[in-house]
């Protein structure tokens, strides 16, 4: 293989939880007296969290801190949004695994991506999962990428970072670790690999 690990992103990489939160932030935003579009909500999700709050706190005349508080409240009371894994993601993290290869998890995301690992029956196929939580600076500041080198050993020329936003690519090369964006759209990257979807990693991996 040509990569003997993979540093995973989360959110809208391994699973779909863009648009349940940009749902939750919808609902946050009407009882703010503010409607805001789906569209609008996902298009900034996908650049950063920190993106879409700030917008939001523009529209409702507020600080984007704000918003993010009473988020957080919302999804306190209302529970963690459903979500499920992507296409492809369980094949790929198994046949990995079983070829030698180790998955690894840095996200943005607190403690409740535990839960949909393990709801989704994919905590098996993880070497360690590490939230950025207040521990480590978030990406694109490499700190969780180099934590999970670290502790684990990791040879930088076998490992690859894969992640659905620039933000994800930058932490990985900030690493010095090949990064690979999944996300055929966006006009310019910095990524060394670009796919479609997660179907084309086993090319890129050299998976049979």
């Amino acid at each position: 293989m040509r990569y003997d690990n993979i540093i995973w992103d989360f959110d809208g990489t391994l699973f779909d939880t863009y648009p349940a939160m940009c749902r939750d932030l919808q609902a946050v935003m009407e009882g703010l007296g503010v409607h805001a579009s789906m569209e609008d909500l996902l298009a900034r999700f996908t650049v950063s969290r920190e993106t879409v709050l700030t917008w939001c706190g523009e529209q409702a005349g507020m600080a984007a801190q704000e918003v993010d508080k009473i988020y957080r409240a919302w999804v306190t009371e209302h529970g963690q949004p459903e979500a499920h894994p992507f296409p492809h993601v369980r094949s790929i993290l198994e046949r990995f695994q079983a070829a030698g290869g180790r998955n690894f998890v840095f996200t943005h995301r607190s403690g409740s991506v535990h839960d949909y690992l393990a709801g989704a029956d994919l905590t098996k196929y993880f070497t360690d999962v590490v939230s950025a939580g207040t521990t480590y600076a978030r990406k694109p500041a490499p700190a969780g990428n180099l934590h999970i080198i670290e502790t684990h050993g990791l040879d930088k020329a076998r490992t690859l970072a894969v992640g659905d936003r620039e933000l994800d690519v930058l932490a990985a090369k900030n690493a010095g670790i090949h990064a690979c964006l999944v996300d055929p759209a966006l006009p310019e990257t910095a990524a060394d690999y670009r796919i479609r979807d997660l179907s084309e990693l086993d090319a890129l991996l050299g998976l049979e």
